[in-house]
Order: C-alpha cells, then sequence, then structure tokens
C-alpha cells in the first residue's frame, strides 16, 4: 500500500526529535569514556552510565519502528538492528564492571563487587529489570523467522550471568532480616536471576532441538545450570537444585550419545572405504 506524503512528512517529523536526543545520548557515552580514561576510581560507575545510555537508545530505536508501524504499516529493520546493537555493547561493559564469568564460585569477583557498594541492591535490581524488559521487547519487536532467532539465547544467558554477577552473596547470606534495608530487593533480584538461569539454559536446548543440533549448545545450557546449582547451594534451595541436576545429567546424557553415534558412522565409513580399497 502505498504511503501519502503527508504520512511520511508527519513521521519523519516525529521521529527528527528522538534522532535529536539520541545523538545527545551519543555524546553522553563520549563524555563517560573520556572520564574513564582521566578517573579510574570512578571507573565502574561510569559504564554503568553508559550501559544505561545504551538501554534508553536502545528503546528510542523501538519507539521509532513502533511509529513506522503504527503510522505507516512497514516494520522499520535498520533501527530494531541498532537497537540489538545497542542492547550487545552492554555485555562487554559490565565484563568491565563485574565481569561476565561463568564456572566461577560465587564470591569469585569480591573485589569488584567491593567497589560497587554505592550502587545499592535497589540500583542492580532496576538495572536487570530494565535490561531484561528491553530484551523482551527487541525479541517481540522482531518477526518469528528473524535471521537473528537463533542468538537470542545468548542474549538470555548474558542477561542471567551480569544479574548473578551483581549480587554480592556474602549479604545473601548475612542478611537475613526482612525489616534491613534492601532485604526484599537482593532476594527480588535472586529470585529473577535464579529463574532467568533456568530459563536461558532451556532456550540453548531448544536451540539444539530445533535448528543446531550441535553438543555446544548443550553445553552452554549444562553451564548455566551449573551456575544455578551453586546459587541453590548458598540459599538452600534444594528442589531448584535437584532440577538444575536434572537438567544437567539429562544434557549430558544427550552429549554422550551424540558422540557414541558420531563414532559408529565414522567406524561404518571407514569400513566401506577399506572394502572399496579390497576390490
Amino acid at each position: 500500500m502505498a504511503i501519502d506524503k503527508a504520512t511520511k512528512d508527519l513521521y519523519n517529523e516525529k521521529i527528527s526529535v528522538h534522532k535529536d536526543q539520541i545523538k545527545e545520548w551519543e555524546k553522553e557515552v563520549k563524555t563517560y569514556q573520556k572520564a574513564i580514561q582521566q578517573n579510574k576510581k570512578l571507573e565502574p560507575f561510569l559504564r554503568l552510565g553508559i550501559v544505561a545510555n545504551y538501554i534508553r537508545q536502545a528503546n528510542l530505536y523501538m519507539d521509532m519502528n513502533d511509529l513506522s508501524e503504527q503510522m505507516m504499516g512497514i516494520k522499520n529493520h535498520s533501527y530494531l538492528e541498532n537497537a540489538r546493537k545497542l542492547i550487545l555493547k552492554i555485555f562487554p561493559e559490565m565484563d568491565k564492571v563485574v565481569t561476565m564469568k561463568m564456572d566461577e564460585p560465587i564470591d569469585f569477583n569480591r573485589e569488584q563487587l567491593n567497589k560497587l557498594k554505592p550502587f545499592t541492591p535497589k540500583h542492580r535490581l532496576n538495572l536487570y529489570k530494565h535490561l531484561q524488559k528491553t530484551i523482551k521487547r527487541l525479541i517481540a519487536s522482531f518477526p518469528e523467522n528473524t535471521k537473528w532467532k537463533w542468538s537470542f539465547p545468548d542474549m538470555w544467558a548474558n542477561l542471567a550471568v551480569m544479574g548473578k554477577n551483581i549480587i554480592d552473596f556474602r549479604e545473601i547470606q548475612s542478611i537475613r532480616d526482612p525489616r534491613e534495608e534492601y532485604y526484599y530487593d537482593r532476594q527480588e533480584l535472586l529470585s529473577l536471576v535464579k529463574t532467568q538461569l533456568f530459563d536461558a539454559s532451556g532456550e540453548f536446548r531448544n536451540k539444539y532441538e530445533l535448528s543446531t543440533k550441535s553438543n555446544n549448545d548443550l553445553i552452554k545450557a549444562i553451564r548455566l545450570l551449573e551456575d544455578l546449582k551453586r546459587i541453590c547451594a548458598v540459599t538452600g534451595d534444594s528442589e531448584l537444585a535437584q532440577k538444575a541436576k536434572a537438567g544437567i545429567e539429562a544434557y549430558r546424557n544427550r552429549i554422550e550419545a551424540s558422540e557414541e553415534e558420531k563414532k559408529k558412522k565414522k567406524a561404518t565409513k571407514g569400513k566401506g572405504a577399506k572394502k572399496k580399497k579390497k576390490k
């Protein structure tokens, strides 16, 4: 359907305000990056400022796509791609704040967490929830058959690992009185992260079953559940720990069966080649 000039002009007028705002936020990021070089003590907080900025920018690009769909009936893939790239830039920033490592003891990054004390549990919860909401919105904005479909499990996994690594588990273990400040913020973030680790593991299982058949995806699923088990050991969540353990065993069995099948095929192929040589 043809789009009339008046509609196009009105659309361009509306998004011009958003484009100007994005330019201002891009300048802000450069200011933060420059400040990082000058003040290493404030680096974690400046990087958190960059992360918050990227989340705002990503949502504004999605607002622009929404306007395009509402006013012209066209999905703007360019704006969605910009939003996707901005979300992906968040995790390297967080790696420099709390690290994005998996397969580590619960308190492996205590040095980084010690520097983050002013970034309260409420701040951490809000950051996690805003990013989670932004990722959900991005995935819902893309078509079901998007070429990025099977990259989304990595996005969910990164969110889960980031959430785990911004939690100070020393506080989870030592502060058990609901009257203590931030008690409920800590508990809510903990609950969200446990759920996300379990769900992200399932995303990789789906990727394996529906797309890749790659054992690497099952290995990623296992690593996420191993992290979940570590958390459950601290929090005493035996039921969830059992679910994680069952998932790990199931995925390992699949990997073993897959490797065994590969060996059989290789052996059969080798026998066939020898028979041909004899002939």
